[in-house]
């Protein structure tokens, strides 16, 4: 009679082990993750994009000078203010006027780029806080 126990409970043992192993590979196979680094807000520069931006540092790009203001606030209030020891420790939230800009606003850091509808767009905030004092960029 113990013969017959003993026989079951390593069938059920069998039938759970392979019930596992079944259930880790379906899970294994819908898994599309990839080691390519972090993704974060915005989307990949394209190499030797200009400006150069040093990793852990974000640039706030502007063609409107009725935005410099408004874009130094928002700077001011997520990163402090722009030392050059902050910028050198890629710490740092700069403001930068450029022409010929196709939207009001660009968030940018080393290998990232947001385009904001303007300064109050949450995405710019969003991209400044994921962004600013990362050295890992995507």
């Amino acid at each position: 009679m113990t013969l017959r126990r003993v026989a079951f409970a390593v069938v059920v043992l069998v039938i759970a082990a392979a019930g596992v192993v079944g259930v880790v590979a379906l899970l294994s196979s819908r898994d599309d993750s990839t080691l390519q680094g972090p993704a974060g807000p915005g989307v990949p520069r394209a190499p030797g994009a200009r400006p150069v931006v040093a990793a852990g540092n974000v640039v706030l790009l502007h063609g409107d000078e009725r935005l410099t203001s408004a874009l130094r606030e928002l700077a001011l209030d997520t990163g402090g203010p722009s030392t050059p020891s902050l910028v050198a420790a890629g710490q740092a939230v700069t403001v930068r006027r450029q022409s010929g800009l196709r939207v009001p606003v660009a968030g940018l850091a080393s290998d990232r780029r947001v385009d904001a509808d303007g300064v109050d767009d949450p995405r710019l905030r969003e991209f400044i806080e994921y962004w600013l004092g990362r050295r890992d960029a995507g």
